[in-house]
């Protein structure tokens, strides 16, 4: 039986392959309505009853009909968040109208003090714990409904991951023998917290900064894997 897998064959890798599915008509016209519908095509594939995404792939290869009702499958899906997003902001801005709506209370002047208590190093609770500011919830929506206020935030998130990478650097300095101990769980929960904030910048070597992806050649006829597989990690 011919098997699809991106992995070099192993007997321990024998749960983890599955058997190369054969094209039908049905087969693609169900995949491409379910893209259609907003799947990805990960998600699709994800089943064992389901062939692989690189199988799929060499399907479109070789077919282009199956590759353009593919491609327009994609394009009306994208088209439909679109739209929905659209739809979405249409009805917050027909709500916030209303007489009886909650009216949107962001300013600059809120939005602006909110980053630079956030890029001064407080966490979003201990900015919505102060009686001057919002809840979280409403700092949420603000993000949501105002793009400038949310790039703002962006870069307020970095100066904080600034700020925290200093803190662990002077955490490190001030530890001796007794403190060690507490010293490295500080510092390596500030690293978390710096990477999570800036990953291209703090992301410790060898963490999961870019997405890895194993490339491999796959014969059309009988799907069988040709040669060993490369990895791209992204760099």
């Amino acid at each position: 039986m011919t098997l699809e897998t991106g992995q070099p064959s192993s007997s321990g890798d024998h749960a983890r392959r599955r058997a190369v599915t054969p094209y039908s008509a049905e087969l693609g016209a169900d995949i491409c309505r379910r893209i259609e519908a907003g799947e990805s095509l990960r998600a699709i594939c994800k089943p064992r009853d389901m062939p692989g995404a690189a199988t799929v792939h060499r399907w479109a290869g070789l077919r282009p009909e199956f590759a353009e009702a593919m491609r327009k499958a994609r394009l009306k899906a994208r088209h439909d968040r679109v739209g929905a997003h659209r739809d979405r902001r249409r009805d917050r801005a027909w709500r916030r109208g209303r007489p009886w709506a909650r009216p949107d209370a962001y300013s600059l002047a809120a939005g602006e003090e909110i980053c630079r208590r956030i890029a001064g190093g407080q966490s979003m609770l201990a900015v919505c714990a102060a009686p001057d500011m919002p809840v979280a919830a409403t700092v949420y929506e603000w993000l949501r409904n105002h793009p400038d206020f949310a790039e703002q935030y962006v870069e307020a998130r970095e100066a904080q991951a600034e700020l925290m990478a200093d803190l662990a650097w002077e955490i490190a300095l001030r530890a001796d023998r007794e403190s060690a101990p507490v010293a490295r769980l500080q510092f390596d929960v500030i690293r978390w917290r710096a990477a999570r904030l800036a990953p291209k910048a703090y992301m410790a070597e060898g963490g999961r900064r870019r997405p890895v992806m194993q490339v491999f050649i796959q014969r059309f006829g009988d799907g069988e894997i040709i040669g060993e597989p490369v990895t791209y990690n992204g760099d």
